[in-house]
């Protein structure tokens, strides 16, 4: 990429073919590794691959940047390209810059637009444009028309070609809007940002996602309207930190993780807590 007239844009080491691998591992192979403990991580990670070999040189630098896109992610893939370019980009940045770049703003970043841009994703994607572009194909299939194939086949390529234009205008203007963060120094304040917006996420979806109502009963003591008294989805909320500390403080593995929530699950069940 070519300096732009402020003479802030370094030239990219990213050359075009190197962006098309990484927009079509990602078209191709975004969610065959979908999962319950990382969602679409595993596939999002594959598909930075390209980039992330060609942008850092140390080994241990790759290493981490690969488990940093490991993490939990989860969005609507086609407009998931708004996110998938400036991620790109900020792991450019962060080479040029490893100090003034923490590995945070880049999960935070990822973390605080997955929950908007998969509303948006699936609301014109699947929502929209799908589904009456399958109504439209099935009418004509019904009436034995085979232009219902051409139909669908038209369907997937212009949800392509907008995915790919996505891609590239996220990546175009996450090069240009990260280099003039960086000179403006208003890093700090876009990291706080990123935090407080990817902490906003992580809760709605623990609230969304996360079900837990106790149905014990003792006279006129209702243990839901206890916990509720004190904060509303107390006990989801109590999960989650639960999980979180065996996670990251104890070091548990998910699957044992998993059994033991299944095992909290009956147990409180045959006692009459759930």
């Amino acid at each position: 990429m070519k300096k732009e007239k402020t003479g802030e844009i370094r030239e990219s080491v990213l050359s075009k073919q190197d962006l098309n691998k990484c927009y079509r591992r990602l078209s191709l192979w975004g969610e065959t590794s979908l999962n319950f403990e990382r969602m679409q991580a595993i596939g999002w990670c594959n598909a930075m691959v390209p980039a992330l070999k060609k942008i850092y040189s140390k080994k241990e630098d790759l290493a981490a940047a690969l488990q940093r896109h490991l993490q939990f992610f989860n969005t609507e893939l086609m407009f998931g390209n708004l996110i998938f370019g400036p991620s790109i980009a900020l792991e450019e940045e962060k080479a040029e810059n490893p100090d003034k770049v923490p590995d945070d703003l880049i999960t935070s970043f990822k973390t605080g637009t997955m929950g908007p841009v998969a509303a948006i994703g699936d609301t014109i994607h699947w929502g929209t444009a799908w589904t009456l572009g399958t109504a439209f194909a099935g009418a004509l299939a019904a009436k034995g028309a085979v232009s219902a194939v051409a139909v669908l086949l038209g369907l997937v390529v212009g949800c392509e070609i907008v995915a790919y234009m996505l891609f590239c205008l996220g990546y175009r203007t996450g090069r240009i809007s990260f280099a003039q963060i960086m000179k403006s120094g208003l890093l700090n304040e876009m990291l706080d940002g990123a935090n407080i917006l990817g902490m906003f996420m992580m809760g709605v979806l623990s609230a969304s996602l996360v079900t837990a109502v106790p149905a014990l009963k003792i006279g006129k003591f209702v243990l839901k309207d206890m916990l509720d008294g004190i904060v509303p989805g107390f006990l989801p909320l109590l999960i989650v930190f639960g999980v979180y500390i065996l996670i990251r403080k104890k070091q548990v593995s998910t699957a044992k993780i998993v059994l033991l929530l299944i095992a909290i699950g009956i147990l409180g069940s045959v006692v009459g807590l759930f």
